[in-house]
């Protein structure tokens, strides 16, 4: 008889399970996309903002545009726009297509479809550009 008992509260598990499911499911992050390039570099900047919107993550991606990647060295980047600037370097290319730096702030002020940021990047001997980064999407 306890056997029986048993089995009548069987159905419950999976309901759980699946009702955790479907709630994880609901939980969906913002992914803002912003663009921008000079004669050299090109910068796609993605801010991914946590479903609770507590939290911003930050990716961005630099580009070098030419294929005579081998000239290019002692890379130094900065991006203004955030809630502090993010900098960083790269000594050497070493055949890398890109150089990407991650960054992510709690409790900051998030980024909407209307902030611009500002790309300075320096390299090889005496080689500078600066560019604007603006919105192109929302994912």
């Amino acid at each position: 008889m306890k056997r029986k008992q048993s089995h009548r509260w069987m159905w419950l598990v999976p309901l759980l399970l699946c009702t955790a499911l479907i709630a994880g499911c609901g939980d969906k992050q913002e992914t803002l996309l912003y663009v921008g390039q000079s004669d050299n570099w090109k910068a796609l900047l993605t801010v991914i903002h946590t479903a609770d919107g507590k939290e911003e993550q930050q990716v961005l991606r630099l580009s070098y545009k030419s294929a005579d990647i081998d000239s290019v060295y002692n890379v130094r980047y900065r991006l203004a726009g955030l809630a502090q600037e993010v900098s960083g370097s790269e000594d050497d290319m070493n055949n890398k297509s890109s150089i990407i730096h991650r960054t992510s702030c709690t409790g900051c002020e998030q980024r909407r479809e209307d902030s611009t940021f500002t790309v300075t990047v320096d390299w090889s001997p005496n080689r500078n550009e600066t560019f604007p980064v603006t919105f192109v999407r929302k994912e």
